[in-house]
């Protein structure tokens, strides 16, 4: 009963910070529209329709990101609307493209009002920080690459951080998730795109100025292009994890005892690759791997599987092939063979006594050894036919007692913390 109360004072705290934190950011953003809006000149309002009319068609085009959040094409026109109209009309351009997202999205409320406001603050920090490291508006004066170069790099990159800051803070405290998790793993998506939008938000400045309305029109196309792009590369990405995914679970049907096991596994592996802050590329290759670290064993019998009893020293001959008729398979998919190796090697022992190649300590790959603990720990705490399930406590004993031999003493370390933590262990 104390523990359920503990549970529901802790998600109604966290409700309490997203708000107050969300309510910040909307009174923060009401007051930059608001002061920008009396230092926007009237010259300027047409120019304004026409770039909010762009940006409200570009936000409906979002690129859905892996951590949560997504980018659109929007940041090119809002980009575009920074260099020709300055910070005011960038940050009221933007809002507008807040506006359509919001509704795109069905947002209601303080979230409604948070995307409007968020938007607006990294467009009019972007468009003031242009201004202060010598850039001027396009209407002013046309933009020349060679001479602004520094200014646009700083807008970019400042619209980039801003934007990506506030929007990951809010899906920290929203899902309980750290903030370093989120921004480091959606950065190498978003900066991406960031960065290949900005010279089109650059060249959409220029042809509005020298062309107009019509040629900036024309130009609208390769935008579209460029989204659809992103698009694809993204939707290849699911389409790799939705087949990593369907492998694991033809696995799983052939053994009812290890159901769930890879994304259990997957989950406990991940955990560790980011407490280890290794690099996110590495974390998603252990998050992948995990899924199909044991993949081999559809070339084992369902017999031998889910055999009750010992297993005889033949039954667990064959059973060791798994490792390398799985790292077989991976070899053959062009986007699992960096995982090849470290499905090979998951049962090797860090004293050099496992298999299939005997290999010892730092010679095993390292995803192969967080692998290894992470696996291990699942098996014992899921049931088995031939023994019920042990309690986590029973585990971690099993497993500090095999620190240094079967298992790597650092990773299980960390693995043990990372369980006091979450509270499934008693610290």
């Amino acid at each position: 009963m104390q523990e359920v109360s503990i549970h529901a004072l802790l998600l109604k705290l966290r409700e309490i910070m997203l708000y107050l934190y969300s309510i910040s950011i909307v009174f923060l953003g009401a007051a930059i529209l608001l002061v920008t809006g009396f230092n926007l000149s009237h010259d300027l309002i047409p120019h304004l329709i026409f770039f909010a009319i762009l940006t409200a068609f570009a936000e409906l085009l979002p690129v859905s990101l892996p951590r949560g959040g997504a980018v659109t094409v929007g940041f090119a026109t809002n980009y575009a609307a920074i260099l020709t109209l300055g910070s005011a009309g960038g940050a009221w351009v933007a809002a507008v493209g807040g506006i359509i997202n919001g509704i795109r999205r069905r947002a209601s409320g303080i979230r409604f009002a948070f995307n409007i406001a968020q938007i607006a603050i990294a467009a009019a920090t972007a468009g003031r920080l242009y201004q202060i490291t010598g850039g001027l508006t396009a209407i002013a004066r046309p933009v020349n690459i060679l001479r602004d170069y520094p200014s646009l790099l700083v807008c970019t990159f400042a619209y980039f951080l801003v934007n990506s800051t506030l929007v990951t803070a809010c899906i920290s405290i929203e899902r309980r998730i750290p903030f370093s998790h989120i921004w480091f793993m959606n950065i190498k998506w978003a900066l991406t795109s960031y960065l290949a939008l900005a010279p089109l938000g650059i060249l959409i400045s220029a042809v509005y100025v020298a062309v107009g309305v019509a040629g900036t029109v024309l130009f609208f196309i390769p935008l579209l292009l460029a989204r659809y792009s992103f698009q694809q590369y993204m939707n290849m990405r699911e389409v790799h994890f939705g087949t990593m995914r369907a492998l694991a679970a033809a696995l799983e049907a052939k053994d009812e005892y290890t159901r769930g096991h890879s994304e259990r596994v997957a989950q406990y592996a991940t955990s560790i690759a980011r407490y280890m802050r290794l690099p996110e590329g590495e974390i998603e290759k252990v998050e992948y791997t995990a899924l199909l670290h044991d993949i081999g064993k559809i070339g084992i019998s369902e017999d031998l599987l889910n055999k009750i009893g010992a297993l005889t020293e033949n039954d667990f001959a064959q059973l060791k092939q798994h490792a390398v008729i799985g790292a077989n398979i991976l070899n053959e998919v062009r986007f699992l063979r960096g995982a090849s190796d470290i499905v090979r090697f998951h049962h090797e022992r860090f004293d050099g006594k496992g298999y299939p190649m005997g290999l010892k300590g730092e010679s095993i790959p390292l995803a192969s050894r967080i692998l290894a603990v992470a696996d291990a720990y699942d098996a014992m705490t899921s049931e088995r036919p031939y023994r019920p399930a042990f309690p986590p406590e029973e585990a971690v004993r099993r497993l500090q007692a095999s620190a240094g031999k079967q298992f790597d003493a650092e990773i299980v370390g960390l693995f043990v913390e990372i369980l006091k933590k979450q509270g499934i262990v008693k610290g």
